[in-house]
Order: structure tokens, then C-alpha cells, then sequence
């Protein structure tokens, strides 16, 4: 990794000890949760507030209150997992909180107040975005995110009623000061292995960037190698110091969310057709695809599932992509190193772009249904710098056509160039050829957050 100005967001060897974590402590304890790793709770609500001009100090009262309340600390969240580990205990609500550029004006914070990463201000709705992003015009959009919003509030829990009773008396105490312009409700979505899927069903959050020894050091016991991949990461990829926080220990994070909609039926039928013209089967047609099977295989590694979870490996003996096609979206979105070696950077440069996904489920709850709308992914991912992680993914790798070989095409999933596409196949040692499919993959609506720290928050009180 490159050296990073701040140590507090080097990376040690073996990870951040979250539970005895030394000079991270301050950090830890300053910095909302759900960042550094996953909350892991079955049910999300996601509030779009927009605060109301003439309460105002209102507002700031309650942001107070909210962050005093229910915000959940990493530090907090990594001690209510150890004692769910050791005494199954069940944790509290999870509260996030996060803040856009008009938010933060609307509270009265100017200048070099207002966190700087220049796409945040901008926001997603500005049309030179949405342009490098390919993204449709906000016209198009779902009617609840095609007005700007203020700030939005994660809620999540394992207990559903005790979620949406805490929902509704969030909802009633926001009146004073705030008008909800919109409301997401998400879950996890199960395999019958009790796996995370996405609609298309296949294993989700494989592959994360890893900051906890805990996590670190799990893979090891488990025999996970790092010479192909090094998950880890240092925290300067994901934390950014926060202007309005009380000491050097506050930190927070850019949050890009996009709504994105899945036509499971399309994608089913796509497959179908592909396996038939390939003469293979459908769960390799959908390998092709993805890059890996719904096991999470990689099939840069295999012709089959069964090594489900795998993630220590790269492309290096899969150069002309003749195992796992240049367009398949975990290649697209992630080459490991294949971007150094194809336009002369150095690996850590290309490592830097990584983000740290925290998606979620919306929609039918049924892996075996077939929704073509109404159903999808709430994408949320937290980064140090929109335009070096999330932006340059989807402009540089994901949409382009020409990324790492010329006519590979957009990324199958999330590309978001409009209208019937072409994959440039190879199967084993077969012939190139091209294959049409359709868009199984629509943005319905997004935006960037900051996620303030807590201090930064508390001080809002009068």
C-alpha cells in the first residue's frame, strides 16, 4: 500500500485489533458504524428527509439527539458483536446517519465546512455526472429521488417488528423539523444455504476490502492465501477527516447510494438462450456473465462450481479471458491488477479505487420468483474519494467499451450505457464470438452522503 499522511489510517500488518484497538480507540469510538464493516442486520430502512426552512435549529436540536441516541459507533458495533458472539446477546437498533451538500447548507455550514470531494458537491444530479456515469436523466428516475433530499437516516435490526416500531417513532419525533421525501425498506436476501444473494441469485459480498485483524485473521486460520489477492486495506481508503469534528480522531465517509433495478425474468431467459448457443449449461452461461457461479466459484479458476467463497485469485493465467470473458462484471468491476499491467499503473494505484459495498435487497423476498420490476439492489458503497473510487469504476471500467481489450463492451450487470448490447465470448478454447442481450440492470435513482462523525454531530446542539 502507499504510504498515507495520516497513521492513524495506515494499514498494520495484520489489521486493527477493533477490540483492544490501542491509538484506534478515539477513532473508533468517533466514527458511525456499518464503515469498516458490515452491521450485518436483516432488515434496513432507509429515511430521505429534507428539513423543514423555518425549524431549522429544530433540526440541529434533533441531529443532536438522534447521534446522542441511536447512532451506533464502530466502536459500539464491534463490542455488541462480541457479546453476541460470546453470549448471544442480540445487539440494539443500528443508526446511521449521513448528510448531502445541500444538507449541510441548509444547516448553515459554508465553505470549508462543507466536506470537499468535488462530485459530493456537485451531487449525482448534475448533468456532467451523470453524463461521465451514463446515468439517465433524473426525469427518468423514480419520483422519490428526483427531488434533492437533505439527509438520510439508516435504520437496521434483526428484529423486524422492534425495526419498524422504532421506524415509526423516529418518523413521528422528525415532524417538528423535517418532511420524509421518501422511504427504502431493505433486507438480506437468502439462498437455501442460508447464503447472501442478490435477485439473479448469486453470492453477494464475497469480496470486501478487510480492516479488522478479526477478519484477517479468520482467512488465515481458514487457509486463505494472499498471493493472489490481499484483501486488505488501509483505512485511508475508506476515511476522510471530518472539518466539523471536536479532535484529530474524527473521521467520516463518502456514501454513494444508487437504487438499482434487476429484470430477473430477462436475465433468466438471456441465460437460457446463451447456454443454448454455446451448448453449455445455464449455470456456466451465467458464470459468463457474473465471473462467478451462484456459489461464488470464481470460473477464472473453474469450468464448475464447488469452491464457493473462493476469492484468492486474479486473472494473470487467464490473459485472453478465455475462462472468465473481459465483459463479466466481477472482472469489470474489480481486474485485480490487470489495470496496472494494461495501462502502466502500479497495482497499489489500482487497489486505491476499491470501495467498500454495503448493499441491500428491495423488493420481492422470494430467491425462486422471477420480478421484472419492483425488485433489485440498494446499492450503497462508502469510499475516501467519489471520483478516484465509485466514479472512476463505473465510467472507467464498467461502462467502457474498450476497457482492458477493444469491443469488450459494458459490464452486463451495472453498465449502464442504455439499449441492446454485445459480449465479445470465448468458452475453454472455443471461437470469439458476439452474443446480443438486453438491459437487466436500471439505475431508478441515487445519490452522495457524508457520513459525519458523532461529534461532529452532537456539537450541532445549541
Amino acid at each position: 500500500m502507499p504510504p498515507t499522511t495520516n497513521p492513524l489510517l495506515e494499514l498494520p500488518e495484520q489489521g486493527i485489533n477493533v477490540l483492544e484497538p490501542g491509538i484506534h480507540g478515539p477513532l473508533l469510538a468517533d466514527l458511525q458504524g456499518n464503515i469498516i464493516k458490515s452491521h450485518g442486520r436483516d432488515y434496513s430502512v432507509l429515511l430521505f428527509l429534507r428539513w423543514r426552512p423555518d425549524q431549522l435549529a429544530a433540526a440541529r436540536q434533533w441531529l443532536a439527539s438522534f447521534a446522542s441516541h441511536w447512532i451506533t459507533s464502530a466502536l459500539q458495533q464491534f463490542e455488541e458483536s462480541r457479546r453476541y458472539r460470546e453470549f448471544g446477546e442480540p445487539g440494539s437498533v443500528f443508526g446511521t446517519f449521513f448528510l448531502s451538500r445541500i444538507g449541510y447548507e441548509a444547516l448553515g455550514f459554508s465553505g470549508a465546512a462543507i466536506p470537499s470531494d468535488q462530485p459530493f458537491r456537485m451531487g449525482m444530479r448534475h448533468d456532467e455526472l451523470a453524463r461521465s456515469l451514463g446515468d439517465p436523466p433524473v426525469s427518468a428516475w423514480e419520483q422519490g429521488y428526483q427531488e434533492p433530499c437533505h439527509a438520510l437516516l439508516e435504520l437496521a435490526d434483526d428484529d423486524l417488528v422492534r425495526l419498524l416500531q422504532t421506524t415509526n417513532l423516529i418518523c413521528q419525533d422528525l415532524r417538528g423539523c423535517a418532511e420524509i421525501l421518501h422511504r427504502e425498506d431493505g433486507f438480506t436476501l437468502r439462498n437455501a444455504q442460508g447464503q447472501t444473494i442478490e435477485h439473479f441469485g448469486y453470492r453477494d459480498g464475497i469480496s470486501q476490502p478487510l480492516f479488522a485483524s478479526s477478519d484477517i485473521q479468520k482467512l488465515r486460520e481458514a487457509g486463505v492465501s494472499f498471493d493472489r489477492w490481499d484483501p486488505r486495506a488501509p483505512l485511508s481508503l475508506v476515511l476522510v477527516r471530518d472539518p466539523n469534528g471536536s479532535h484529530a480522531h474524527s473521521f467520516g465517509s463518502y456514501l454513494v447510494l444508487r437504487k438499482l433495478e434487476q429484470n430477473v425474468r430477462r436475465f433468466n431467459a438471456d441465460v437460457r438462450q446463451l447456454a443454448d448457443t454455446l451448448a453449455i449449461l445455464p449455470d456456466q452461461a451465467g458464470a459468463l456473465a457474473v465471473g462467478r457461479f451462484k456459489d461464488g466459484t470464481p470460473v477464472t479458476g473453474s469450468a464448475e462450481a464447488g469452491l464457493p467463497g473462493d476469492n484468492n485469485f486474479n486473472y494473470r493465467d487467464d490473459a485472453v479471458g478465455s475462462r472468465c470473458p473481459f465483459h463479466a462484471h466481477v472482472r469489470k468491476s474489480n481486474p485485480r491488477g490487470e489495470s496496472a499491467t494494461a495501462m502502466g499503473l502500479s497495482v497499489d494505484e489500482e487497489r486505491n479505487h476499491r470501495i467498500v459495498r454495503r448493499a441491500m435487497s428491495y423488493g420481492s423476498n422470494q430467491p425462486a420468483e422471477e420480478p421484472e420490476t419492483g425488485s433489485g439492489l440498494l446499492f450503497l458503497c462508502y469510499q475516501a474519494n467519489i471520483e478516484n473510487q465509485f466514479n472512476f469504476i463505473q465510467s472507467r471500467w464498467v461502462n467502457a467499451a474498450n476497457f482492458l481489450e477493444v469491443g469488450t463492451g459494458p459490464d452486463p450487470l451495472v453498465g449502464q450505457p442504455a439499449g441492446t448490447q454485445h459480449w465479445p465470448l470465448r468458452w475453454g478454447e472455443g471461437q470469439k464470438r458476439s452474443y446480443g442481450f438486453n438491459l437487466w440492470v436500471t439505475l431508478k435513482g441515487g445519490d452522495y452522503f457524508f457520513a459525519p462523525s458523532i461529534s461532529s454531530l452532537l456539537a450541532l446542539a445549541p
